[in-house]
């Protein structure tokens, strides 16, 4: 059986100290990376552990993994016994601390450095690794640690934690399948992963239960498109709702319209779509599935029912100009979302954006290819005036007291809901013989 240590890119690389802003934030911590542009009291929080190596971990338990190391930690477990391989997991913007932690591998004489995770699609990267591995990992990884193929693919219990202002509550993470081949032009999954794998209904099963046991917040659902497998995902909700454990799902706006009602009674506390654009051009140039009004009408609707409307949109199209992204700013502000991932427009190697804009990418350091740096030549702003105007995008969108006015909300619909739930069992429950 061969030794392995999987690791993470070390604290050191997942802390940027100037981000948006000029804040720092955790680029572990989803929503943190959301609002990092405003107080730091004032900050959504939601942690998530390195889901990948979760799997990895779950379905190769003989392997060692180190999740968000420091430095020092790497290089102590490095030399702490004679590892057959080292995996290292990095996106892009971590390729350079990841080159870094292949060469101390090396320098510690272990044979086999292999790489994962969104980075390994960086050029010229092959050089530094003896193996790259693109989409899922546990097959084989399982593979070179015992020799046999990997039966099947079981989904671990991933917990973490949402916060706001000091409130905090668990939360599970939860993929009906992995893997995307819709073809977004700037999503690097269908590059990356593209054959889309179910897990398998009884190991989501297991997961879910173990997030009710925990009490969790709500069960983050993270497919890229959750209900493009329609059959798998009404099992999956099903399976929620049957444990009573509110959900939140990434997935497309037309996927959902017109269900919003219906999901709400099967505990959908609400989700998150891509918005992308206001301009159905831009929208078209990216290939998107669907249009500006029929998107906004879906985030009505998720608001409409008292679910969280949650957003991703990219700031930076080329013919736009810094007059026409703040008006289209102002109109995002108004929409009334819990919170939206503004992001610049970045083209991320291999995919079929970079093809189209290769001759305009001049951004050498690849740490800065991470959503929140302009790396190509745009034609009518600069990297500060993009900086700026993606930090004054997030105070105005992400606005802190509409976040706790519908966090108060919640509560007190759940504690109405869980009123109401007693009152119905004390109703249906027969009465006690009188003695």
């Amino acid at each position: 059986m061969k030794r392995v240590l999987l690791t993470t890119a070390p604290k050191e690389a997942l802390i940027e100290p100037d981000g948006v802003g000029g804040n720092w934030y955790d680029r572990t911590d989803t929503y943190m990376a959301w609002t990092c542009a405003v107080d730091v009291e004032d900050r959504l929080s939601v942690t998530c552990p390195p889901t990948g190596l979760r799997f990895i971990k779950h379905n190769v338990p003989d392997v060692e993994i180190l999740e968000y190391p420091t430095w020092q930690e790497y290089l102590d477990a490095l030399h702490s016994e004679p590892w057959d391989m080292v995996g290292i997991s990095f996106y892009t913007w971590s390729t350079p601390v990841a080159i870094e932690m292949a060469k101390a591998a090396r320098e510690a004489e272990v044979p086999e450095i292999w790489g994962g995770n969104y980075g390994v699609l960086t050029p010229d990267i092959d050089e530094h690794f003896t193996r790259l591995v693109k989409g899922a990992g546990e097959a084989p990884i399982h593979q070179y640690v015992y020799g046999t193929p990997l039966p099947r693919v079981r989904h671990p219990a991933m917990m973490g934690e949402s916060g706001f202002r000091g409130i905090t509550s668990p939360v599970g993470y939860l993929y009906s399948k992995r893997g995307c081949n819709i073809g977004c032009t700037f999503c690097s999954t269908p590059v990356f992963n593209p054959k889309e794998e179910a897990i398998f209904m009884e190991d989501t099963y297991a997961a879910l239960d173990a997030y009710r046991d925990a009490k969790v917040g709500h069960v983050i659902i993270y497919d890229e498109s959750f209900f493009l497998t329609n059959s798998l995902a009404e099992q999956v909700v099903d399976a929620l709702a049957e444990r009573e454990l509110p959900w939140i799902c990434l997935t497309r706006a037309d996927l959902i319209r017109g269900r919003i009602p219906e999901l709400t009674d099967r505990y959908m506390d609400g989700a998150i779509v891509g918005i992308e654009s206001y301009r159905d051009k831009n929208v078209a140039d990216v290939k998107k599935r669907d249009d500006v009004y029929n998107v906004r009408q879906t985030v009505r609707e998720l608001i409409d029912n008292g679910r969280r409307a949650l957003g991703t949109f990219m700031v930076g199209f080329a013919e736009d100009s810094i007059e026409d992204m703040q008006y289209d700013i102002e109109q995002l502000s108004q929409e009334g979302l819990f919170a939206c991932q503004l992001t610049l427009l970045t083209p991320f190697h291999r995919t079929r954006l970079y093809r189209q804009m290769e001759h305009l990418v001049d951004e050498p350091d690849l740490s800065k290819h991470d959503l929140y740096n302009l790396v190509w030549k745009h034609p009518k702003m600069n990297r500060s005036e993009a900086r700026d105007l993606l930090a004054w995008a997030q105070r105005r969108v992400n606005d802190p007291e509409r976040i706790a006015a519908k966090l108060k909300q919640e509560m007190k619909d759940k504690v109405r809901r869980e009123f109401a739930r007693r009152h119905a069992t004390r109703q249906t429950t027969p009465a006690e013989p009188a003695s």
